[in-house]
């Protein structure tokens, strides 16, 4: 890893930068770098190139890269950031710096002894480290998983409003107050701690995972009413003897009461008021013997009693088998490996891997850059056919240019324009000119439009005119009509006195 080179690779082997250091930055995506991965030889050095990347970054993974320290300011500048994951580094100090935008922070496998959680973080990882303390900078934690540390009591979380899983299983918790825990909690795994009470009386109502088991609790009391609704419930490998609630536990879906101390009356109590499916206990009991629930537990009738006398018992023995221990070395037979064990050489293990990445990358530098050469070539060729065909439009409209300019002109001299001026002045003057026309012609249209309107209202009144004198003719033909029936009828009387007159003459 001597090489003083830093390769930034798209997914598609792309290379983004090349400067002077000694690290690796990988994209893993395509297109724009949202997702950052960094090798670096010096376990202390943020490769510089970094802020070209502070646009278009969401995550930032520095994993097993053996850091011992790691500040805030080597992307703050990461506007866009979300997730950043140092996990399998050598990490002591608290984390410094850390924007507001990180939502997802990853520190497995280190050595810090105390930790502020950044605000605005929800997903807090924090596995295998040497944390006894843990603070908080803001509320706004949904997922903290504190496993494998050395927490002697569960961090103050009140405040923590949307948290939903909770894991701080492998410490040294002595005491569940479930009084100090969020209502918002769904899961929670308080497994392989030396938890040996519980208290507390406010309801979880949503919390539906409860991992109890491996601890030394002797009683299940009444401040197990604080999570009647859970559906699942672990309470395997403790020294529990009875279960004193009278809390019906009517969501549990599954329950694991294995390896206790079982007083047999309490289990039987238990499951006549509890219809739950449960795991079954190893024929092999580690106290008593299989009873009728299929539980290993002890029929007394002082419960209590007997298992102080068995306890100081044990206390004795345990205290001879340490003596023997210290003696003769331990009994590899029956060594049960814990699953809080951790592996030290794991930080280490993961750092050869990213080096052997960065040996990896280095190899395909010869193919990657030959295969981004190909595709700017490619790239180029089409550029320059795009170039051409973008050309001969180019001479086709400077040619339909040059014939409209050319009517233009006609257009200007036909209209008796003799001052020179550019094609657009031209036809400025043109549709001017032609408006003023446009509008002459529009007055003289106007104009005979109101003759032609009087007209038609001089036709309009002669026909009115006509018929008056029309309707004065049919009077008069009808008067006429009646004076000749007169003169008829008279002409008839005057024949008739004429005759009579005959007649006496």
């Amino acid at each position: 890893m001597g090489t003083k080179l830093v390769l930034g690779l798209w997914s598609l082997l792309c290379v983004v930068s090349i400067a002077s250091s000694k690290a690796v930055v990988s994209c893993k995506d395509k297109g724009i770098c949202r997702d950052l991965r960094i090798i670096t030889a010096n376990s202390n050095e943020i490769p510089s190139g970094l802020t070209q990347y502070r646009q278009s970054a969401e995550s930032i993974d520095l994993h097993g890269n053996l850091m011992e320290r790691f500040s805030g300011q080597h992307v703050g500048t990461a506007s866009q950031l979300k997730a950043l994951n140092l996990s399998y580094n050598l990490l002591k100090d608290d984390l410094r710096g850390i924007g507001n935008q990180v939502q997802d922070i990853d520190l497995t496998y280190n050595q810090l002894r105390y930790v502020t959680v950044p605000r605005g973080v929800k997903k807090f990882i924090a596995v295998r480290n040497k944390l006894s303390q843990v603070t908080f900078a803001g509320t706004d934690v949904e997922e903290l998983n504190l496993s494998k540390n050395q927490l002697d009591r569960v961090p103050d979380i009140k405040g923590q409003s949307r948290m939903v899983v909770l894991d701080l299983s492998c410490n040294e918790i002595s005491e569940a107050n479930f009084d100090d825990l969020p209502w918002s909690l769904s899961y929670l795994n308080l497994a392989n701690n030396r938890i040996f009470q519980t208290s507390g009386g406010r309801a979880l109502n949503s919390l539906q995972y409860l991992d109890l088991s491996s601890n030394i609790l002797t009683i299940v009391d009444k401040s197990f009413d604080s999570v009647s609704n859970v559906k699942e419930l672990y309470l395997q490998n403790n020294e529990i003897v009875m279960i004193t609630t009278d809390k019906t536990f009517s969501s549990i879906r599954s329950i694991d009461l294995r390896e206790n101390d079982w007083d047999c009356n309490s289990l039987k109590v238990f499951f006549e008021k509890n219809k739950v499916r449960k795991v079954s206990d190893s024929p092999s009991c580690k106290y008593g013997s299989l009873g009728a629930n299929d539980l290993c537990c002890i029929q007394s009738s002082a419960p209590y009693a007997d298992r102080v006398i068995r306890y100081n018992k044990r206390q004795h023995e345990a205290l001879q088998n340490s003596s023997m221990h210290q003696q003769h070395g331990p009994n590899c037979a029956n060594y049960k490996p814990s699953p809080c064990d951790g592996d030290d050489n794991k930080v280490y293990e993961v750092a050869n891997m990213a080096a052997n990445d960065i040996q990896s990358l280095v190899a395909q530098d010869k193919e990657a850059l030959q295969g981004i050469l190909n595709q700017q070539r490619y790239l180029l060729e089409t550029k320059q056919t795009e170039k051409e065909r973008i050309d001969n439009e180019n001479n086709q409209l400077q040619t339909t240019l040059n014939d409209l300019t050319g009517y233009i002109g006609k257009l200007y001299q036909d209209d008796g324009f003799t001052v020179p001026a550019n094609p657009a002045e031209q036809l400025k003057q043109i549709f001017t000119k032609r408006d003023g026309d446009n509008k002459a012609t529009l007055e003289q249209v106007n104009e005979e439009e109101r003759k032609l309107q009087n007209l038609q209202t001089d036709i309009a009144r002669i026909e009115e005119e006509l018929q008056d004198l029309g309707d004065r003719k049919e009077r008069l033909l009808g008067d006429i009509k009646a004076r000749n029936a007169t003169v008829v009828e008279h002409e008839k009387k005057i024949k008739e006195l004429q005759e009579k007159i005959d007649k006496r003459g």
